[in-house]
């Protein structure tokens, strides 16, 4: 949502998946407005909201990012976030294929 939300008027987002050794992942790329270095580590706050540009025209609460990287955390991943202003931001979602309570020859197949 947030890809489409502060995205200027030619939105355009990729979504990559794959996996390599324990981890699969998932990128979402857009080509929205970007993030600024110092708002980077803040956007994961719960109600933080960039406060120029684009933003003060976008509908929000500063919740969504809060819950995302909850629910990523929760499941044993990380979330990273790359972004260069005015040309877009990557997000990197990546999870363990396996937990450690999990048997470890167990190839997700059935």
């Amino acid at each position: 949502d947030n890809a489409i939300k502060y995205s200027k008027e030619s939105k355009e987002i990729i979504i990559k998946t794959g996996s390599s050794e324990n981890i699969s992942y998932i990128d979402i790329t857009d080509n929205g407005i970007g993030i600024r270095d110092e708002d980077r580590e803040k956007i994961f706050d719960k109600f933080y909201r960039v406060s120029t540009g684009l933003v003060h025209n976008v509908k929000g609460t500063g919740l969504g990012l809060t819950l995302v990287k909850q629910i990523v955390e929760n499941h044993k991943g990380t979330i990273e976030v790359k972004s260069t202003l005015g040309k877009g931001s990557t997000f990197k979602l990546s999870f363990p294929t396996y937990y450690n309570n999990v048997d470890k020859n167990y190839t997700g197949q059935t």
